[in-house]
């Protein structure tokens, strides 16, 4: 078979070649203040069933104590 020679296609582009965008660049987001009762009522669906204290307490009735460093 014929060896083929290495493309360029995949070599990078000098800077001088590149086309840089000539706008001011990104543009930072609006602040967005979010109702707390919305954010609340847009998730209470995920929050059903939450364990109560002393449930989690009871999950953690076996656990060891952290020995530190």
């Amino acid at each position: 078979m014929e060896e083929k020679s290495p493309s360029n296609a995949s070599k990078p582009r000098s800077l001088a070649e590149i086309d840089f965008p000539a706008s001011d660049g990104p543009k930072p987001h609006a602040v967005r203040f979010l109702d707390p009762r919305e954010v609340a009522n847009h998730f209470a669906p995920l929050l059903t069933n939450l364990p109560s204290p002393e449930q989690r307490w009871a999950q953690k009735a076996d656990s060891t104590p952290f020995p530190g460093l």
